[in-house]
């Protein structure tokens, strides 16, 4: 039984790295931008699950877990228009790195009395491109905050 187990799990390990491993990769930061730009778009049209489908190739991590998030996050907008309207406009904050191994795009989706920040979390392991490895949004504006100059 134990020996089973271990094939299984062995099995499981070995596809699911043949899966990561011919995830698309993003060359730059241009093209990083220009995706998450799209993602916003997307959802602006209010299309979270083409917005989540438009990053899916580029996708480091398992596709499973991803796709629920997408489906947990068209709830969660259709939630938040129902009592904040629609999306009237969107902005980049800004982008963050540690060191040429991961890079975060944030950005800003605003309706007339709230606003969703969407984060995209990129990691390149060996620097021959980018894979997404995480998507989140948040009402929470509190870390955006900057002192001014």
């Amino acid at each position: 039984m134990r020996q089973t187990l271990s094939r299984i799990m062995l099995a499981l390990l070995l596809t699911a790295n043949v899966s990561l491993a011919k995830a698309n990769t993003v060359e730059g930061q241009a093209q990083l931008r220009s995706l998450t730009s799209l993602f916003m778009e997307k959802t602006s049209a209010g299309d979270i699950a083409a917005a989540y489908r438009s990053l899916r190739p580029y996708l480091g991590v398992e596709a499973a877990p991803y796709d629920r998030s997408a489906a947990d996050a068209a709830d969660y907008f259709a939630r938040v228009t129902e009592k904040a309207g629609q999306p009237v406009g969107r902005s980049h904050v800004r982008t963050e790195t540690i060191g040429s191994d991961f890079t975060r795009e944030i950005w800003l989706q605003k309706f007339e009395a709230a606003a969703i920040v969407w984060r995209f979390t990129f990691y390149q392991p060996t620097g021959d491109g980018w894979k997404l490895v995480g998507v989140s949004y948040s009402t929470d504006m509190e870390p955006l905050y900057q002192p001014l100059q």
